[in-house]
């Protein structure tokens, strides 16, 4: 059965699984007057904390509305001290919603739910654990109780949660509490098997440390890694920044990035213009040159004839002829 005109609201008959609606049938949903009244009614005995009247109320609607009032509602940020509240989040956050959207996405066909609020509960007790965590973190970082290797383990359930709640308070801890995290990551070698580099590039960031971009750059390479490189970019004027990115050079997945980014400059700071003639003399001075030409550098290429051996002016006018 499919359903794709506002005619089949009036219906509004039990729903069979998998029936198809359209992107505008879902809208009209949405916005109607019966999905109006049904939201306003949940939304006060929620405010009352009524949640037996709450599920009376939403057991009683129309499958239709139901699942378009639910999804509503769980869409906006919700309170959720009431331990009752959750636990019927967590029902809902199981179950399979019966109205489903088929569209175009990557260009393939994919079969999405109309009015997803199985994943939207989902997304509220994720909220609410991540509040939780935030408090207790707090309060430990508060008192120096925290201890990263404890904090997060790899292994357990959680690990994310938990890492991006830290990553989240580093953003805004003070100095003091700052070097109480770096004296863990540098007296601590378990944390170097940490499986990415959230915190680690996190601390970096807030502190400036060398030891630890240091031990960043070792690391291998993820998303993590990479956006602590692509931020010293913005700091161009900032000695400290552009030493940074020729020691990220040294890591073989991070080189071509922290080279182009180098090469961008303009104009070329005297110390990374002196760097990247180094580089141009090695094996691998072919792609530095090439990210040179690539960036507009030519002409300060042409000149270095004279500065370069054999190696680096094969290089430069194998990139230059390459234009």
């Amino acid at each position: 059965m499919s359903l794709s005109s506002p005619a089949a609201l009036a219906a509004n008959a039990p729903a069979a699984d998998g029936q198809i609606v359209t992107q505008t049938f879902i809208e009209q949903v949405l916005d109607n007057a019966n999905t109006a009244k049904a939201m306003r009614t949940m939304s006060t005995l929620l405010a009352k904390d009524d949640v037996a009247a709450l599920k009376a109320h939403i057991r009683q609607l129309p499958p239709l509305t139901r699942e378009a009032t639910l999804y509503r509602l769980l869409s906006s940020p919700l309170p959720l001290n009431n331990d009752h509240w959750r636990r019927y989040l967590a029902e809902l956050s199981q179950q399979q919603p019966h109205f489903l959207l088929r569209h175009q996405q990557d260009g393939y066909w994919v079969t999405t739910p109309a009015f997803h609020y199985a994943a939207a509960a989902r997304q509220q007790l994720n909220r609410y654990r991540e509040q939780q965590l935030t408090q207790e973190l707090g309060m430990l970082l508060s008192y120096r109780q925290l201890v990263i290797a404890d904090w997060i383990k790899p292994s357990q359930p959680g690990y994310r949660q938990r890492r991006d709640a830290l990553v989240a308070m580093i953003d805004e801890y003070d100095s003091d509490g700052l070097a109480y995290l770096v004296e863990q990551y540098l007296t601590d070698p378990t944390l170097m098997w940490l499986p990415d580099n959230a915190i680690l590039a996190a601390i970096a960031q807030a502190t400036d440390r060398p030891a630890l971009y240091d031990r960043l750059w070792r690391r291998g390479t993820d998303q993590y890694s990479l956006n602590a490189l692509h931020a010293l970019r913005q700091r161009a004027n900032d000695g400290f920044a552009l030493q940074q990115m020729m020691a990220a050079a040294d890591n073989p997945s991070l080189r071509g990035p922290a080279i182009r980014q180098l090469a961008n400059l303009s104009p070329l700071p005297a110390p990374v213009a002196d760097f990247l003639m180094s580089q141009l003399s090695l094996r691998q001075g072919q792609q530095v040159a090439q990210l040179l030409v690539e960036a507009g550098k030519d002409e300060w290429l042409s000149g270095l004839g004279d500065e370069l051996g054999p190696l680096g002016r094969q290089h430069i006018a194998s990139a230059l002829s390459s234009r």
